[in-house]
This record gives structure tokens, sequence and C-alpha cells, in this order.
């Protein structure tokens, strides 16, 4: 994850490997998940169609692949807090916690961890290769004008909305925090996952209006946590 901060407000912005694998798995084998679910609109880059072996049930599937889902969203938007009793200086051992944490839902190849769900497991054996493949190729669109190495979101902006945000509410400029996993989901997309969480596709953090509410919404959320 990338790391933008002062000694005050605190932003964590990322493009999960994970969370973009998992989707490709679900486009790719073109599972049914529910419009209605609270989950991204398809990739912008279409994988390849892959083959579901039978005796595979694709509306089985969809509804493992929901639940695999909200974990991998849980875990990847929890990896920033530290846990109790671990200074957040303590690189080494917030490294081990997540990397533990990550093989409950994440553990490649055998995925011991979908055992539950023996349809999924079969489904994400056999593609997960293919999906971290294609993470590696799609590059993140940075916002036109950006140097090769910026952030979605350009660190002026969240300084400036992190400080109107602490601002409006009276509170510490310390008390100030976020994170957001950037998505290559089409369309102008963000979705809350907890307070002072969200996940949002590249055009949400490229275009500047509906990345100032984004912010700002994050952030305002995060207030007391």
């Amino acid at each position: 994850m990338h790391y933008a901060n002062t000694p005050s407000w605190r932003f964590t912005q990322g493009t999960s490997q994970m969370l973009h694998a998992a989707l490709f798995i679900r486009d790719a084998a073109t599972l049914p998940v529910p419009a209605t679910a609270p989950v991204p609109p398809p990739l912008i880059n279409h994988p390849e169609p892959v083959d579901v072996p039978h005796p595979l049930d694709r509306e089985v599937l969809a509804a493992q692949w929901l639940e695999w889902w909200s974990k991998l969203v849980n875990c990847e938007m929890s990896e920033d807090r530290p846990s109790q009793g671990e200074s957040s200086d303590d690189t080494a051992l917030r490294m081990d916690r997540i990397l533990q944490q990550r093989k409950t839902v994440f553990d490649p190849p055998d995925f011991d961890s979908l055992r539950a769900t023996p349809q999924l497991q079969a489904l994400v054996r056999q593609n997960f290769r293919e999906s971290l493949l294609w993470t590696k190729e799609v590059k993140p669109r940075k916002p036109p004008g950006s140097s090769p190495g910026a952030s979605a979101f350009p660190r002026s902006l969240v300084k400036n909305v992190a400080e109107k945000v602490a601002m409006t509410h009276d509170v510490p400029i310390a008390d100030v925090t976020g994170a957001v996993q950037v998505l290559r989901v089409e369309g102008i997309w963000s979705q809350p996952t907890a307070p002072g969480r969200m996940l949002c596709s590249t055009a949400a953090a490229a275009h500047p209006d509906f990345a100032t509410a984004l912010l700002r919404d994050t952030f305002v959320s995060g207030l007391g946590t």
C-alpha cells in the first residue's frame, strides 16, 4: 500500500492485488453475482472467459464468491489499523500480522481457507495464477499530468480536504484519518466498507469533484474511531 501522511492527518491508498484477483475470477467465470449486491462493477480490462468445469454450479459459485469477497474486503481494509498493543512504528510485527491475517482468506496455491466452500475453492485453485498475472499486467491509471510515481489521489487534494474536515468539525488534525482502495472497475463508483474506509474506481479517484467528496466522506466517517 502507499502511505501519504504528515505528523497530523493520515491517509492510506492502495490498489489491492488480492481484491483484483477475486474480481478477475468473478468476471472471467461470469458468475451471476446479483447486481444489487455490494460489489464493484466489472473490471475495465475484461479478462478472457474461462471454463467452469462440470459439476460446478454458477449460482452456488456466485453465492460463495460473494461471501469470500466480503472477507477479502474486511481483511484488506483492516491492514493499516494497528492491533491492540502494536506500535504503528513496529513494521516487522505489523507485516507478520498482515501475512497471518491474509492466510485466513487468501492462501494460494491450495486455498485451504476455502475448504468450507469446495466449489469456489476448485474454481479459485484453477484460475488464481492467471488472476495474479492479470493484476501484474494491468497498470493503475494515473490522473492526467501526474508524475510516473503519482498516487491516485494527489497529496495536495488529500491535505486540503483533511484540513477542511478538521476545521469544519472542530477536531484535532491528528483525528483525521482514512484509507481508500482504488479498483480498476468500470464507471465512477465508490462504496464505504467501514468507518474511515472506502473502495472506489479509478474514474472516481480521477474525477476532481467526486474525489473531493469521497475523501471528505471517508475522513468524516472515520472521526472518533
